[in-house]
């Protein structure tokens, strides 16, 4: 297994923006928050799959707001892709997610392993 610290993730609404004649680009905090995330996840050296993943996300919240959890995955998968640490985020490789939130610790915090099938 292996555990990777990021910073609290965006929610999706603040990632993109439409733009007239262009479509949708990443917004300017979004390019902010994956170089960030990119840099923290170099230092950190983390093993790389290439398989198939389960993914189970920890989260502490900024602060008292109500915040949709699911909100948070698009950050956070985005950039174990960019970074190399998961090939893909398709459903081909990421085969269970998983996010909670926790009361305390680092903001966001990704444990990722082999995927194991526990239906069969």
């Amino acid at each position: 297994m292996t555990r990777i610290e990021l910073p609290f993730p965006l929610p999706v609404s603040a990632c993109f923006e439409n733009v007239p004649k262009i479509g949708r680009r990443a917004t300017a905090r979004y390019r902010e928050w994956t170089n960030e995330a990119l840099w923290m996840i170099k230092a950190q050296k983390p093993q790389k799959f290439a398989g198939e993943v389960s993914i189970s996300i920890g989260l502490v919240a900024p602060d008292k707001r109500a915040r949709d959890a699911d909100n948070t995955l698009k950050c956070c998968l985005d950039a174990l892709v960019k970074s190399g640490v998961i090939k893909d985020d398709s459903n081909k490789y990421v085969r269970r997610v998983t996010v909670q939130w926790v009361p305390a610790g680092a903001p966001c915090v990704v444990l990722i392993s082999e995927y194991e099938d526990l239906a069969a």
